[in-house]
């Protein structure tokens, strides 16, 4: 092979492999000897965006979902049954994953913002207890942060969805439990509008109650 074609060669490669990296996928094998393989692993801040909203195994509601058992910050055990008939955001991530918390300062945000509306935002923290409280102090996390350890829960990022285990990723559901949009590496603002503050929105029949309760004290 001469020169050029090396050269040509070694552009595909790095080409191949800056997009696994921007993607968030692992680039260790199954064969691997990575004391890291098995982990969490981070994405870039474009992230992987996708519409899905059936799990593989084709689940579409939540409440179909093992239910899990996990120490809060707030030092209580919870489950997310807890926040049925809100908007959940169920947000997985890690100290270590820096678009992890660009969003966060985000998702505080909307917390603040739509906590009136109904939604509740759920922090599942892959991490150790110690770090992650020191991010929520430091970031002032306004909503539940669940201690939801890899090592001690290996099977959960599985169940909902993320076998691949990119952080961060996130599960919305809606307040009758379906899942109604997935979303791998950081969410962005024009996805939080098209995909969650719709399900915020009062319904139809609600807003028609709201209007004839204005009208008729206008009448009085």
């Amino acid at each position: 092979m001469n020169g050029s074609r090396m050269r040509a060669a070694g552009i595909g490669i790095l080409a191949v492999t800056a997009l696994f990296v921007v993607a968030g996928y692992p680039l260790a094998g199954e064969d691997s000897d990575d004391p890291t393989e098995g982990s969490p692993v981070a994405s870039s801040p474009s992230g992987l965006e996708t519409g899905t909203t059936t799990l593989p195994d084709r689940v579409t509601n939540a409440w179909d979902i093992p239910a899990f058992h996990l120490k809060g910050l707030d030092e209580k055990t919870h489950q997310l049954d807890e926040w049925k008939g809100k908007v959940i955001m169920l947000n997985f991530w890690a100290t270590w994953c820096g678009p992890c918390q660009y969003e966060i300062r985000d998702f505080i945000t909307y917390q603040d913002q739509y906590a009136s509306r109904d939604l509740q935002i759920i922090g599942m923290g892959l991490d150790e207890e110690r770090k992650l409280r020191n991010v929520a102090r430091t970031l002032g996390m306004n909503y539940p942060v669940l201690i939801a350890d890899p090592v001690k829960n290996p099977g959960l990022l599985p169940q909902w969805g993320n076998p691949t285990q990119i952080v961060p990723y996130t599960v919305v559901i809606d307040r009758d439990g379906r899942l109604k949009y997935i979303h791998r590496g950081q969410m962005q603002k024009d996805a939080f509008d098209e995909f969650v503050l719709p399900l915020l929105l009062p319904s139809v029949g609600g807003l028609e109650s709201d209007i004839q309760r204005v009208v008729a004290g206008n009448e009085r």
